[in-house]
């Protein structure tokens, strides 16, 4: 797994590899200081037909990114790696039109770290982020009343074997909800969400919640219909 970090302060790069290290496996990490820097990496790529990086973590305000175009130009470059934008902007119109650019998730730099980890588990996972004030995890929703999902309905349908209450913590699982958020959404204690996600990991005979999300788009993109 490789995420490239692109920031030109040193300093928040050096803070988010040191918080990428709590995924597992570790991915590698690439930094770059600049927009320039970012084009140059995925233009090399393509043309190497090197492997793409699984995730870009962009800032905004940052040497070579001067407005939306060079947001979306970086992100049709960058397809398929999704886009992360990591930024201090915290006004929403100025959010809306980011995403609009087709980014996959725009998290403010005041996010919680604990938070911000679980936001790239899930783009990670093929899922899209929108912050609180979009109506994002908090409400799960993607700010049109729709429920934050996985790209192309991964999941509309959830394999058999689930029950209907462990489907609705397999969703939230899929926010990148801790089990005590989970439990607060739905009204559970946390002794029972615990059960409930270890049916799933049985279920889906997994070793963890990651790895539950994640297989659910494997299941797709092997043609299982979710």
């Amino acid at each position: 797994m490789r995420i490239v970090l692109a920031d030109d302060h040193s300093i928040v790069r050096c803070g988010l590899r040191h918080l990428l290290s709590d995924i597992q496996p570790a991915p590698v990490v690439e930094e770059v200081g600049s927009g320039d820097e970012v084009r140059a990496l995925f233009q090399a790529a393509a043309g190497n037909g090197r492997e793409r990086p699984d995730l870009l973590v962009l800032d905004l305000r940052m040497p070579g990114v001067r407005g939306l175009d060079d947001v979306k130009a970086i992100v049709a470059l960058a397809d398929p790696t999704p886009v992360l934008v990591f930024s201090m902007l915290d006004a929403a119109e100025e959010m809306r039109a980011v995403l609009a650019q087709g980014v996959r998730a725009f998290v403010p730099k005041t996010t919680d770290q604990r938070l911000l980890l679980n936001i790239i588990r899930l783009v990670l996972a093929g899922g899209t982020y929108l912050p609180p004030i979009l109506g994002g995890l908090d409400r799960g929703t993607n700010g049109g009343g729709e429920p934050v999902r996985f790209r192309d309905g991964a999941l509309d349908s959830l394999p058999a074997g689930l029950t209907k209450r462990q489907q609705e913590v397999l969703r939230l699982l899929a926010e990148g909800l801790s089990n005590q958020e989970i439990g607060e959404r739905m009204g559970l204690n946390l002794s029972t969400v615990k059960s409930h996600v270890t049916g799933i990991l049985k279920t889906l005979n997994v070793g963890s919640r990651t790895q539950a999300v994640l297989a659910l788009r494997r299941r797709r993109d092997d043609g299982f219909g979710l």
